[in-house]
Parts: structure tokens; C-alpha cells; sequence
């Protein structure tokens, strides 16, 4: 199995690596995989507008008849600040 070696790792990072080493009863070479792991496996699907429009509804006021989906993916507001 091939190695990976990260240099100039932050105080700050080791430490919560290390935290989550003994949080789990692992080695610190087993948090840090499960970390990376978890980071590359969490990717979100992408946003659809009619999903978004259909959440704001509370569940007692929706029916079949709500059909907001559009084919294109949610965007941010604007920031007019």
C-alpha cells in the first residue's frame, strides 16, 4: 500500500487529529485516513431550485400539485452590500 507524507502540518491541526485519534481509540494514522476519507466522501449533490422551493413549505401545506423543479441549479442570492 503506497504511503503519504504531509509536511508543515499546523500546531493547531495535529492537535485535533490527535484529539480525534483518542476520541476514537485509533492511531493517529487511522484518524488522519478517516478524516480525509469523510472529507473526499462528502461532497453535496447539487442544489435544485424546485427542491429549495419545496422545502420552504411546511409539510401540512404541501400536495401533488407543487411541482417547482427547473433544470438548472440553485445559485446564492446576490450580495448587494
Amino acid at each position: 500500500m503506497p504511503d503519504l507524507l504531509i509536511r508543515n502540518v499546523s500546531a493547531e491541526l495535529k492537535e485535533r487529529i490527535e484529539r480525534e485519534a483518542r476520541a476514537s481509540e485509533t492511531s493517529l494514522s487511522e484518524a488522519a485516513k478517516a478524516l480525509i476519507e469523510k472529507g473526499l466522501g462528502s461532497a453535496e449533490p447539487p442544489r435544485r431550485l424546485g427542491t429549495e422551493l419545496f422545502n420552504l413549505i411546511p409539510p401540512e401545506y404541501r400536495g401533488d400539485d407543487l411541482v417547482f423543479e427547473i433544470p438548472d441549479l440553485a445559485s446564492d442570492p446576490p450580495d448587494f452590500s
